[in-house]
Order: C-alpha cells, then structure tokens, then sequence
C-alpha cells in the first residue's frame, strides 16, 4: 500500500450513525457497545455532521440537562469529508494536520458509505511493519 492506494481499500465499510433524533444516552451507548469514538449523524443516510465522545463529554461536563440533549446544537456541521476513490496521501495529509481524528467518506450524493480514522491508518502502518 502507498500513498496513491484509494481510501475504499482501508475504510470501514460497516458505520455506526446516528440521527438528529438520536438521544444523550444512546450517543453514549453506541460508543461504548461499538468501541468508537466518532458518530456520523446523518438524515436517510446524507451526512449531516459528526459528534465525537470528546463532544459529548464536553457536553456532560458542561452541567446541561442531559434530557434537553439537541445533536444538532453538539455536532460537527459539515465536517470534512472524503470520496472512496480519494488516496491514503489525501486522508494522512488531513489528519495529521487537523484536529479531529477520522473522517466520514461519502459517495458524490453526501451518502455516508464508509469511514476512515487514524486506527485504520495505524492497521496499514502495522502491517508494513511486519513485513
């Protein structure tokens, strides 16, 4: 793999969302059942923005009634998002500069269709080490 490889080849495919609807606790559950640590918020499958567990706990720690939780008020709005067929070099050069730590694919509709964080990156460079 270099950094030409399209991101499809080492994106998640399978992505947790949740939707504008999605309740504080259920935020939390998903993180916790699913060991993930950013949740697409999305409108039939049309990404709508991003809420990280860094949000929500900053939410918590905030002191705000966790029943009056408004995903729209604590998301990322339009985060930076990828195509499938955009390379490893575009997503590294990315993250490495940003201050977020994954980013949502989606097709030339806005559709989510997968998701790509710096675990997966950390994947390929383990496997290149083992070689």
């Amino acid at each position: 793999m270099d950094k030409s490889t399209p991101v499809s080849h080492l994106m998640t495919k399978k992505v947790i969302v949740a939707d504008l609807k999605t309740k504080f606790e259920n935020v939390l559950a998903l993180f916790l059942d699913y060991n993930i640590y950013h949740l697409p918020v999305v409108f039939d499958d049309t990404l709508l923005g991003i809420i990280s567990m860094t949000d929500a706990l900053k939410y918590y720690r905030s002191g705000a009634n966790t029943e009056d939780f408004e995903m729209e008020k604590v998301m990322t709005h339009e985060p930076i998002t990828l195509h499938a067929d955009d390379t490893l070099g575009a997503a590294s050069n990315i993250l490495a500069e940003a201050n977020f730590r994954t980013l949502p694919i989606v097709n030339d509709e806005g559709k989510i269709v997968g998701i790509l964080s710096n675990k997966d990156l950390v994947r390929v460079l383990d496997r290149k080490l083992k070689h």
